[in-house]
């Protein structure tokens, strides 16, 4: 864990640097207005990690069959980052850019999984780490937050169907996580608390985005905590992959 502090320089940098940008837009008191000022910073926050993913993959990790998904995974995400912000010209193409975040994401959910999995045995997640209890939960959670919180009569209905679905995967990614954590603990730890910040984040975003609900922090806490989400997944893997 000596590395530790090196390794979360870049992320942290990352997570200052969308604080600061907060504070510059704290005036604008409507989503609508503040997010052509976070297009281009959030996006490059995301290029950041995707950086960060990248260095570390060739760096530390590139001799691991794991290693390479994780930054995989990170380009999904910054793929899903593009289209979640809707940029105009995103916008006059396709009809429902979030759902093609969605996929991407879900897409990214898949690789930190087979990462994850390739890494530790599921026969030691299931009897050091408590999978099993921890998928039932974490599969269940999910589609019960959708159900109250997300779905919206009238809502595309393409957005529905890819929210709902899309729970299950960051739903087993974070049980993954978690069951990991409590089998070795180390780096899995940080790995852990960054699914959990990944759940809450897209917990928010269902239900504003995805529900049609614009509060002013709209991008702002869903943004914040998908930083600080991607940040530790992508440190905690550093040192348990490096």
């Amino acid at each position: 864990m000596q590395i530790l502090p090196r390794l979360a320089i870049l992320p942290a940098g990352a997570v200052l640097g969308f604080l600061l940008h907060w504070l510059t837009i704290r005036g604008i008191d409507t989503a609508e207005g503040r997010l052509p000022y976070c297009r281009g910073a959030y996006l490059a926050f995301s290029a950041q990690l995707l950086l960060f993913a990248w260095a570390n993959h060739f760096l530390a990790g590139a001799g691991r069959p794991a290693a390479i998904l994780i930054p995989l995974g990170m380009t999904c995400s910054f793929a899903g980052d593009f289209f979640n912000l809707q940029f105009p010209i995103v916008r006059s193409r396709f009809r429902e850019p979030v759902f093609l975040g969605i996929l991407c994401f879900a897409a990214a959910q898949i690789l930190y999984i087979s990462s994850f999995l390739s890494s530790i045995p599921f026969r030691e997640l299931a009897e050091k780490g408590r999978l099993v209890p921890l998928l039932f939960v974490l599969l269940l959670a999910p589609a019960l937050i959708f159900r109250l919180r997300v779905y919206k009569a009238g809502r595309p209905k393409s957005l529905m169907l890819g929210g709902f679905l899309y729970g299950f995967a960051l739903g087993a990614m974070t049980a993954v996580a978690l069951s990991a954590a409590l089998a070795r603990a180390g780096g899995w730890v940080l790995v852990a608390a960054g699914a959990v910040f990944f759940l809450l984040s897209d917990a928010v975003m269902g239900e504003t985005t995805l529900h049609g609900m614009h509060p002013k922090y709209e991008y702002q806490i869903p943004w914040g905590t998908y930083l600080i989400a991607q940040g530790l997944i992508l440190t905690g893997t550093a040192v348990v992959l490096g």
